[in-house]
């Protein structure tokens, strides 16, 4: 049964507009930056002047939190986590949501969360190598990508170098980029350790700017789950420079407790964090505990297959500068989902946000539907309509997606993707957003091919078509050759490039 455990599960249905985006879609997108392929999503925008165009807020309003795998990665000075230092070579994919989520991470989740999702460890070697070039016709066009990895069970090391690539928006040809990572896993019995470790400098004629992100767990558990992690980043450009460190524990599991009309037990979670985080001469010390529940009320019965009803809480104390002195803050969120028949789901939230600093605070709410008809094999539908607020900034949006992948013939499948956010209102933003933005993509797989086109659609006069084709030769070696952003009405976004990821 598909019963939302809480935020703490990461598997957990969402109750808020949401998407996911696997390694496959990320490497035949033939992007070379993180925020190029993650920018896809039509609820997403640049989150700064063309100049700076390296973060990605929602709906463009501040405050999209960025994490990896569960903890938060450093932003720049400005605010923003700049992606184009996240080695886009080193991820295994991508979550992201709209709307407030103080409750389930904390001050800093206002508008909504990006949660980057780190290559697992095991499967070995690998190497990852493109070359391409992008529209201009001017010197330092070119682009040139390698990743090596080596690879065990028990985690990987993975250096690289990229050159050139395209922004949201603008190009970043000349550009040069070094990245070190590496990830570690060992059980220990019942208990699993884990670390990992990112270190990237990007060079932009005589400017430089490096950026680190190092952590590390512990955890464990069978019916309660546990874990304590600890983390420690930041980011250093000329003579501005942030850090974040930060430390959290968490613990949940499903109770002994059901309801008399539920055929599952209620769901809990509950735990503490600890961050520091400078931003150039400012810094906020916050602490922070939640508590979170999951309630099945009805399932297995008439019109209510599974009705579920969710709440957090979480308290925040605030501390650093001036403005947010001893200051405490309350962050919650209260939804529910409502399967009233095998397939068909509504889902709502309303939930409270505030940034890092509480100095903007903000309510979020959304009302959807969810549909997968057990009679159209392999289709899926989300409709939301969503409410968010943030001092005088007002926005309203309706975030559609699509999608259904069946078998066309004997030996092919066809997948389709259609999304889509129209933004009736968008008041006061500090960024400016269209009206309507989509994107629609089809991938035919037949055999050791598989040829996928996408077009997206931003604005009346700008939008981006990708091509690409994929050829699998044996077990261990792939080759993708793509053209990207084709439509683009700004010339510097325009890219093609020849991938070949070999594993050893």
């Amino acid at each position: 049964m598909d019963l939302p455990i809480t935020s703490q599960n990461a598997n957990a249905p969402a109750i808020v507009s949401e998407n996911r985006v696997s390694e496959t879609t990320l490497r035949r997108r033939g992007a070379v930056l993180a925020g190029e392929a993650l920018a896809d999503w039509p609820g997403l925008r640049s989150s700064g002047p063309m100049s700076e165009n390296r973060g990605l807020a929602v709906s463009g309003l501040p405050g999209t939190l960025v994490l990896l795998d569960g903890l938060r990665l450093a932003p720049a000075a400005a605010g923003q986590v700049d992606l184009s230092l996240v080695p886009l070579a080193v991820l295994d994919g991508a979550r992201m949501s709209a709307g407030a989520a103080g409750a389930a991470h904390g001050a800093g989740a206002l508008s909504g969360v990006i949660d980057l999702q780190l290559a697992a460890a095991g499967g070995g070697g690998r190497v990852l190598a493109a070359a391409g070039g992008q529209a201009g016709g001017q010197p330092g066009r070119g682009i040139g990508v390698v990743d090596l990895r080596l690879g065990s069970d028990f985690g990987w090391l993975s250096g690289g170098f990229t050159h050139g690539g395209a922004l949201p928006g603008i190009g970043a040809a000349g550009q040069r980029r070094w990245h070190l990572a590496g990830r570690f896993q060992q059980a220990v019995g019942d208990v699993q350790l884990w670390g990992r470790g990112l270190f990237a400098r990007r060079r932009e004629g005589g400017a430089r700017a490096d950026w680190h992100d190092v952590a590390a767990g512990i955890s464990g558990g069978t019916r309660w789950q546990w874990r304590l992690a600890a983390a420690r980043g930041g980011q250093d450009e000329g003579a501005v420079s942030s850090r974040l460190g930060q430390a959290q524990a968490a613990v949940s599991g499903a109770t002994g407790l059901t309801l008399p009309g539920a055929a599952e037990p209620i769901s809990v979670a509950a735990g503490a964090q600890w961050r520091r985080l400078r931003l150039g001469p400012a810094a906020v010390r916050a602490r922070e505990i939640f508590g979170e529940v999951a309630v099945p009320i009805l399932q297995d019965r008439p019109a209510a297959e599974n009705l579920v009803a969710t709440l957090g809480v979480r308290q925040a104390w605030l501390a650093g500068t001036a403005k947010v002195s001893g200051r405490s803050e309350t962050l919650w969120q209260a939804g529910g989902r409502w399967e009233a028949f095998p397939g068909i789901a509504l889902r709502g939230q309303v939930a409270r946000g505030i940034d890092d600093f509480a100095t903007v605070s903000g309510m979020s709410r959304s009302a959807g539907l969810i549909a997968t008809p057990a009679f159209v094999p392999g289709f899926a539908l989300t409709l939301d309509r969503r409410w968010q607020s943030q001092g005088a900034a007002r926005v309203q949006a309706v975030d559609v997606s699509a999608s259904w992948r069946g078998r066309v013939g004997a030996d092919a499948q066809l997948a389709l993707t259609a999304q889509a956010v129209h933004h009736d209102r968008a008041d006061f933003t500090p960024l400016p957003v269209p009206r309507f933005a989509s994107l629609v993509r089809a991938t035919l797989e037949t055999g050791p091919w598989a040829v996928s086109a996408g077009w997206r659609h931003r604005s009346a006069p700008a939008g981006g078509i990708d091509v690409s084709v994929e050829r699998q030769i044996g077990e261990r070696l792939r080759v993708i050759a793509s053209v990207s952003n084709a439509g683009d009405a700004r010339p510097a976004g325009r890219q093609a490039l020849l991938q070949v990821v070999a594993g050893f």
